[in-house]
């Protein structure tokens, strides 16, 4: 019984449904909790056991839970709460059934947390790609918790195109000069977060934008607080929501990993320009050619962001132009610049950013870091984002191998960490911008990078320094180099040189002269 009420009974979860701390939050539930149908954990509902099997309280067990757990231990495998089918569940991993498991428990002690399905009525990987950050685990959790409250869905709900259309229709009909502008989710990362920015120059320049994204993530609540949202994952028809938007409204697609979208909007009459911003590498990885020349076909009009992009798409592509993005400069606050500095006070900072995967590089970072921390005591590493799981495994061994390595995730005051910095680390493989490099520099701070697909080559190579892919021995020889000898001169340099080559007014006003163009 006492690993089932170690899974089953949480008493930080159970407590916050009541307005007392008792000293033992397990026997308050025994003698309080249950009767009033209060929950032990999100993996047990107590009202929904009792009402599914009026015998619980024929045994002699003092609670529902207990029954549960009883009946569990015997091999009658009972639904412990409405979205956990333990029968289901057996069903769908064989795996399990093979091992003799215990369904309900493997569930809260494990399939949770490795992302399967308790039941054909919650499907972790649609609400995890809808709802929660990348790398965020437990969604069934993050549902009980969170979600249900938000009235966020368990599993998507198909819309027919009538009802998407008038959706539509009935989120902006009454907007003022409305723009669609797409991406293909919400996550805190490079594309998304490029769109939040442009989103809230249009707004200031009068227009007002409708979201259609592919899935969410965690920036939803800062873009439905610019105009209505609607996600593709949740069931909404495409074509029925661009038939729903007037077609004088021009569709904005800031990723070709959203070619989806700009197919619905094109497809439907709406004026439409689609950004590239990734490298010809992860187009054909994520087959996302064939749809790039279909929208062409159609009508919408593809623009790379970087003169290399521009070479690589050539062949199924045309001669593209090409619009470099700008960069928001990043605010600096005093107070966050000190907390910072007082943090690493004494110690020499590198730092890397973006979504770690092999693509960035994470690996290598690692390798480097290591190599670094050999050369260089007072050395201290940060990595600014989210982490795969492939990451997340490998970080966890460098710091148990000693690797003075931090990871915040996502930060507020990333601007204050870059500034810090001796030096960014730029371990990608393959890299479109990358956006973070250009907000180090605009504090300051230069990088050393490996001369891989990187499309900024050439053009930030005022910035830092590239070395030879596969020269490990070399890029450190750089970093140390740099944070031994740059100067406030060179960082003043780099300042300067964001500011006069990256400005974001620019770019947004070059991007609302293409969606005038054409427009209908």
């Amino acid at each position: 019984m006492e690993i089932f009420l170690r899974f089953f009974f949480d008493a930080d979860y159970y407590l916050r449904q009541i307005d007392e701390s008792p000293a033992d939050p397990y026997a308050h539930f025994v003698e309080v909790g249950d009767e009033l149908d209060l929950d032990p954990s999100p993996y047990f509902n107590t009202n929904f056991y009792k009402n599914s099997y009026p015998d619980w309280n024929m045994s002699g067990e003092r609670t529902a839970l207990e029954n549960f757990i009883a009946q569990e231990e015997a091999g009658d495998y009972r639904k412990p709460h409405p979205l956990i089918d333990p029968n289901s569940y057996l069903d769908a991993y064989p795996d399990l059934a093979e091992g003799k498991v215990h369904p309900n428990l493997h569930f809260a002690q494990h399939g949770d947390g490795e992302g399967r399905r308790p039941s054909k009525r919650f499907d972790p990987g649609f609400y995890s790609r809808c709802y929660l950050r990348l790398g965020q685990m437990r969604a069934f959790r993050h549902y009980v918790e969170q979600g249900r409250l938000e009235h966020l869905l368990p599993v998507p709900e198909t819309k027919t195109y009538e009802a998407s259309r008038q959706a539509a229709w009935d989120a902006t009909w009454h907007l003022a000069n409305p723009i669609v502008l797409s991406v293909h989710d919400a996550q805190a990362a490079g594309a998304p977060i490029l769109l939040l920015d442009i989103a809230k120059a249009f707004c200031a320049a009068g227009y007002s934008p409708c979201f259609i994204f592919l899935n969410g993530g965690p920036l939803l609540d800062e873009f439905r607080r610019l105009g209505p949202v609607f996600l593709l994952a949740e069931g909404w028809n495409g074509k029925g929501l661009f038939s729903g938007i007037r077609k004088q409204a021009p569709a904005l697609v800031n990723s070709a990993a959203a070619v989806e979208v700009a197919r619905f909007s094109a497809s439907t009459g709406h004026h439409t320009v689609l950004l590239i911003h990734e490298m010809r590498g992860y187009l054909d990885q994520q087959s996302l050619m064939p749809g790039l020349m279909a929208v062409q076909a159609l009508g919408a009009r593809l623009i790379a962001s970087l003169p290399r992009m521009v070479v690589e798409l050539q062949a199924e592509l045309g001669e593209l132009p090409h619009l470099q993005p700008g960069i928001v400069q990043p605010s600096l606050r005093f107070s966050q610049c000190s907390a910072v500095h007082r943090r690493f006070k004494d110690q020499t900072l590198f730092i890397g950013a973006g979504y770690a995967d092999r693509r960035k590089g994470f690996d290598l970072f690692l390798q480097t870091c290591h190599m670094i921390q050999n050369r260089l005591d007072s050395s201290v590493f940060v990595w600014l984002g989210s982490l795969d799981s492939w990451a997340q495994g490998l970080a966890a061994q460098a710091q148990a191998d000693g690797l003075r390595l931090i990871l915040p995730g996502f930060v507020s005051d990333s601007a204050a960490w870059y500034r810090e910095a001796a030096a960014y680390l730029l371990t990608s493989r393959e890299d479109a911008g990358p956006t973070t490099l250009a907000h180090a520099a605009a504090v300051g701070t230069g990088f050393v990078g490996f001369a891989e697909n990187i499309g900024l080559r050439g053009l930030a190579d005022p910035l830092g320094v590239f070395v030879p892919p596969g020269d490990m021995d070399g890029f450190v020889e750089e970093v140390l180099r740099l944070a031994r000898e740059d100067s406030q001169a060179r960082r003043r340099f780099r300042r300067d040189h964001i500011r006069k080559n990256t400005s974001f007014a620019t770019y947004c006003n070059a991007l609302l002269e293409l969606l005038k163009t054409e427009r209908l």
